[in-house]
């Protein structure tokens, strides 16, 4: 590459974050192909594998799950059944390519910036669903809810909001 040729923009850090804030911003349920990333990026830097069957696919995903829902301290918004079109749903977003059937390689840049993005993505995952859902997540706690309803104004500006 000369020198003065500047990097692709597909093959950079933003990118990956571009792609996963696309990611979130059609999500409509449940939070689930940044929370696939998540998974297969935390094997890659655990294992340094890149091809995965859909069944490791999978259990990456449980296991990003179990891991966001620790994070969140709740699981609204994440832990969706996983279904092995998900895999190939990748694609879309450049995380994921079809080796084969129900195999799959997971591409740079995003092996290239793993750890990067795996500390990134579940605090923009907490952002999206703050931003997205106000205080309910919080809701699922039985202090917070009692905490609301001893303070009458700010109980009054929950249930207005």
């Amino acid at each position: 590459m000369p020198k003065n040729a500047k990097t692709p923009p597909s093959e950079t850090e933003s990118f990956c974050r571009g792609e996963i804030d696309r990611m979130l911003k059609y999500s409509q349920t449940k939070v689930i192909m940044p929370v696939v990333t998540l998974g297969l990026l935390r094997v890659f830097q655990e294992t340094g594998q890149v091809v995965f069957s859909d069944t490791e696919i999978r259990k990456a995903y449980e296991a990003a799950v179990k891991m966001l829902k620790g994070f969140l301290g709740h699981d609204v918004h994440v832990g969706a059944k996983y279904y092995d079109a998900y895999g190939l749903r990748m694609s879309r977003y450049s995380v994921l390519k079809s080796v084969g059937h129900l195999k799959y390689e997971l591409l740079p840049p995003y092996t290239s910036f793993a750890e990067s993005l795996w500390q990134w993505i579940p605090p923009r995952i907490k952002r999206h669903i703050e931003d997205r859902l106000g205080v309910v997540p919080l809701l699922s706690n039985s202090t917070v809810r009692v905490a609301y309803a001893e303070d009458q104004v700010r109980f009054l500006e929950l249930v207005q909001q």
